[in-house]
């Protein structure tokens, strides 16, 4: 008698956005440069998926160029190309590795990337063709978009949000308010939403507070998406925490609550194959609030154009410097007034402004023929202007007025 066994053999497959090895390596960060020491991915037994962090941070890999010599190593890798969304699934990419003489001089072997719900990317790495090893960092932009459940703006040219009720009040120079509009064309109203695609200069003297992450002609019904969601916990609030506390070093802060509105790859009008990336950030706790713009690629315009805020009567108001010229707003990416690259933080509650220039000392270079020559009233405002636009820097208003009270030559 001949018997037949039939064998069933089920396979599970293991989701690796729940099943990675944590990489928690400061060194691997792009700011690491010309380290004493260089480390070498090509030494590691890879095997399976990681997660990147820096200091408990989720961090992820650049998409861009990095230096030469940078992430604690020799020739450091970067991805070359897009992160997935959660819905892509799993997705194969280039590797480069940076050279002084090429951004993708070393590629090396293409690796398996995938987002997860939450906000975070997992990788498959393999071992490097030689001795490269990976970057890691934080983006200077917020998770956003269906990785961590974005509510989306309607696709439809100078649209608006709905009204969205805030989970946490914010309080902005002594008003307090509860709810807010996320406006198509690069700016967040309280009161009423806003159709508005050509920017007013500030200080305007309205009725209305505005914060204007870029301000100008957007089309979200050509390309891109805008988007915005509100947290009380989680990683978000952690990292705003961390944000507030290194940019603001005189305050203990924790955060309660982040608003993030995002324009991801928004085209300006009639120029669809532009691409806008920027965030406006809201974040609060205790009696404290704050305002973070993050930008990332920014495509030049001829579109009349204004990044700041104002608000009723012009009482507090601030234009970042460079964000009226159309023709080179992309520097947006470059500049900062809390030394980060691509992102301005202010603070907006109505306390005292005294611990931001506690301890800070402003310095500047002026050269002048004489003692004399500064005694003239035009030096003298051009003095001023320049200590103002140092203090602007540090978060207060454009409103501030400043007065030479005393002129003294000190001999050396």
């Amino acid at each position: 008698m001949r018997l037949s066994l039939l064998v069933f053999i089920s396979v599970l497959s293991v989701n690796p956005c729940h099943s990675y090895t944590v990489l928690d390596n400061p060194w691997r960060s792009p700011d690491n440069r010309y380290p004493s020491q260089y480390k070498c991915d090509a030494d590691v037994s890879w095997a399976g998926w990681y997660r990147f962090f820096i200091h408990g941070q989720n961090a992820q890999m650049p998409e861009t160029c990095v230096d030469w010599k940078s992430c604690g190593t020799y020739i450091p890798m970067w991805l070359n190309g897009k992160h997935p969304t959660v819905e892509d699934g799993v997705v194969t990419r280039g590797v480069c590795g940076s050279h002084v003489y090429g951004c993708c001089l070393f590629p090396s072997k293409p690796i398996k990337v995938k987002a997860c719900p939450g906000g975070y990317y997992v990788y498959e790495f393999l071992k490097p063709v030689s001795c490269l090893s990976y970057c890691a960092g934080q983006q200077i932009l917020y998770s956003f978009g269906s990785n961590v459940a974005d509510t989306n703006n309607p696709t439809a040219d100078d649209g608006s949000s709905s009204v969205i009720q805030l989970l946490s009040p914010f309080h902005l120079f002594g008003r307090t308010y509860q709810q807010i509009y996320v406006n198509n064309n690069g700016h967040l109203t309280f009161n009423q939403s806003s159709s508005a695609y050509t920017p007013y200069s500030f200080p305007a003297n309205r009725n209305q507070d505005i914060i204007a992450g870029l301000w100008t002609n957007l089309d979200n019904s050509a390309r891109g998406f805008v988007s915005y969601n509100q947290y009380t916990s989680g990683n978000v609030l952690t990292r705003a925490t961390q944000d507030i506390n290194t940019h603001f070093p005189n305050l203990t802060f924790s955060a309660s609550w982040v608003f993030v509105a995002t324009w991801n790859k928004v085209a300006y009008y009639s120029l669809t194959n532009t691409e806008t990336s920027f965030q406006v950030v809201l974040i609060s706790g205790s009696n404290y609030s704050f305002i973070l713009m993050n930008y990332g690629d920014i495509a030049v315009t001829g579109h009349p154009v204004e990044a700041g805020y104002d608000t009723i009567n012009s009482t507090h108001y601030f234009v970042i410097p460079g964000s009226v010229n159309g023709s080179s707003i992309s520097n947006l990416r470059n500049s900062s007034n809390v030394n980060v690259p691509g992102r301005w933080a202010f603070r907006v509650d109505s306390g005292q402004r005294n611990s931001i220039l506690k301890n800070n000392v402003v310095g500047f270079q002026v050269r002048l023929s004489s003692f004399s020559d500064l005694t003239q009233s035009g030096n003298i405002e051009m003095v001023l202007q320049q200590i103002k636009q140092e203090l602007v820097k540090y978060g207060l208003p454009n409103s501030i007025e400043l007065q030479l009270r005393k002129l003294q030559n000190i001999k050396p």
